[in-house]
């Protein structure tokens, strides 16, 4: 018996018991939508994270009055996220001083009550310095207008959404007074909105100056406190050199050991680490969930060909005994589970794909369906098929043709 006579042969033999077969076949559909639905969203996070990592380059460092914020991203605590210490000017002073610094900006950071026309809302307001907008040319582009210049007053640059959802009808322009704490600000600029799932509170945000925010916030900072520090590694210096650097200094301004620092300083590299950790701890959740899925798709396919061995030991008999040999009635019975295997990737596949469109519609979730998942999806379903089917198909092969015709 060749190859495609067994296939004929076996592919009959689940038609004729079809309702069976799609139970089964059920079973492992819902484990490949599964593995589908999950890789292609892990797949699409990479994507926007890894976009967004390179925005920021690997000049970039940042200094935080948190003492150990690596460890506590990490660790996964939002609880871990208070502040330690102050910055203060004197830090951004001496930071601008090091050797290897190229720019450095300031940021504060509150809440505000914003008024435009006749809305009035409570919104989220960072004040900074223009070399901010510097250090992220290809991040934070410029749909209309200009970014501010450090020395202007009572001016704001709005992020995408924030012009044109947060007063609903109404859009902010160029040109448009906006009352901030009772304040008028003079729109004159709009960012050009960067669109990815990770950037949606960048695209919500306005931005005033780093003295306009001093004012509005009085009361909530020192007179000369930093909420956090921005800094740009100039070509030619290693920014890991330069963070000893900045950590030496701030630490002799605050009086304390390294050891003992009350900020932190951050560079992209460790961020992109951080966060490829959270990533992968989440893949490992899910990857548990759809190998649970995966167990009881290859269950099903066990339990239905034990049920096709026991149902067809005459048949077997009749086979053997017309000369088919045993390793001809494994090839029937493995192909038969790699088929259900098959049909159950096929459909698993193009459910899983839909499912990913309703995500992506609905909720704005990235995903990327790459041409190795969609591979892995048909070797997984083929071989989970086969190896499930291995016991059953064995047993039937090593029966006696005897007893087989004689089994009632």
């Amino acid at each position: 018996m060749n190859l495609l006579e067994a296939a004929r042969y076996s592919f009959n033999n689940l038609v004729r018991r079809s309702l069976r077969s799609w139970l089964t076949i059920l079973g492992m559909v819902i484990g490949v939508m599964a593995i589908v639905v999950i890789l292609s969203i892990s797949e699409g996070f990479n994507r926007e994270i890894n976009t967004q990592m390179s925005a920021f380059g690997a000049d970039m460092m940042f200094v935080y009055p948190i003492a150990d914020l690596e460890s506590a991203f990490s660790g996964g605590s939002s609880g871990l996220l208070t502040t330690s210490g102050k910055l203060r000017q004197a830090d951004v002073d001496d930071i601008q001083n090091i050797p290897g610094v190229k720019d450095v900006a300031r940021s504060l950071y509150g809440r505000a009550s914003i008024s435009f026309k006749d809305k009035n809302i409570t919104g989220f307001i960072v004040g900074t310095d223009k070399e901010m907008f510097d250090m992220y040319p290809t991040y934070i582009e410029v749909e209309s207008g200009r970014v501010f210049k450090n020395g202007e007053r009572n001016v704001a640059f709005f992020g995408a959404d924030a012009a044109n959802n947060l007063f609903g009808k109404d859009k902010v322009q160029v040109g448009s007074i906006v009352q901030m704490n009772g304040k008028n600000f003079r729109v004159v600029g709009v960012q050009k909105r960067i669109g990815t799932s990770l950037s949606a509170s960048d695209d919500s945000q306005i931005y005033v100056t780093f003295d306009d925010a001093r004012d509005m916030f009085r009361g909530q900072y020192l007179e000369d406190e930093v909420g956090f520090i921005m800094v740009q590694v100039d070509s030619g210096f290693k920014p890991d050199e330069i963070k000893d650097a900045i950590e030496r200094k701030i630490s002799a301004n605050h009086r304390l050991r390294v050891a003992d620092k009350d900020f932190s300083v951050i560079t992209s590299d460790q961020i992109s680490e951080i966060v490829g950790t959270i990533l992968l701890s989440i893949q490992l959740v899910l990857g548990a969930v759809t190998l649970i899925a995966s167990v009881v798709g290859a269950i099903g396919i066990a339990n239905t060909m034990f049920m096709n061995v026991l149902e067809r030991i005459r048949e077997i008999g009749i086979l053997k005994s017309v000369g088919a040999t045993k390793n001809d009635i494994l090839m029937l019975f493995l192909i038969e589970s790699a088929i259900i295997g098959f049909a159950g990737g096929l459909i698993g596949l193009v459910l899983g794909y839909a499912l990913l469109q309703v995500l992506v519609d609905l909720f704005s979730v990235p995903a990327f369906l790459r041409l190795r998942i969609i591979a892995f999806v048909f070797i997984f379903s083929i071989g989970t098929g086969v190896l499930a089917g291995i016991i059953p198909s064995w047993r039937a092969a090593k029966m006696d043709p005897v007893e087989a015709l004689s089994y009632d």
